[in-house]
């Protein structure tokens, strides 16, 4: 019996150090969007948080606000229209990347094809997607998607 109580000390001992390093990190407060605009959703708002460059992929994201007074639904996506989002620079369209499997980097469309948000009032849902990179010597895109009007000279950040 004293090996039982002895082991569930030991046990027990442990099991803080265990806790303490599952405490999740801070979350780091969002940075200020790169461009804000409105969209063809009543109460929806676009922000252009992120345009990044890595080994030769860009990736942006768009946050998407609803300050209205209700809640939004909408499709995103239909028919898998990931060609209606893409990006222009210097007199060249880039289209989002796929994978070996032709699935677009960009958030999964269902069964049928679509990408639905639903946005509570005061809530936000993250559109994200992966293109090719334009040259490094190409500072800034255009970004043309079928939710508003393309946002226009969105700095990129090399990393």
């Amino acid at each position: 019996m004293l090996g039982v109580f002895a082991t569930l000390v030991v046990l027990g001992a442990s099991r803080p150090a265990q806790v303490a390093a599952q405490v999740p990190a801070p979350v780091a407060k969002p940075s200020a969007p790169l461009q804000v605009q409105e969209t063809n959703e009543a109460g929806v708002i676009a922000e252009f948080v992120e345009c990044k460059r890595k080994e030769g992929v860009l990736t942006v994201r768009i946050r998407l606000r609803n300050t209205g007074n209700a809640g939004a639904d909408f499709y995103l996506i239909s028919s898998r229209n990931y060609d209606s989002f893409y990006v222009t620079a210097e007199d060249k369209k880039y289209l989002v990347l796929r994978d070996e499997e032709k699935t677009p980097l960009a958030p999964a469309a269902n069964a049928g094809g679509d990408v639905g948000v639903s946005i509570a009032k005061g809530g936000s849902w993250l559109w994200w997607a992966k293109y090719p990179a334009p040259p490094a010597g190409v500072k800034k895109i255009n970004y043309v998607w079928p939710l508003g009007a393309p946002f226009e000279d969105i700095p990129i950040a090399d990393q």
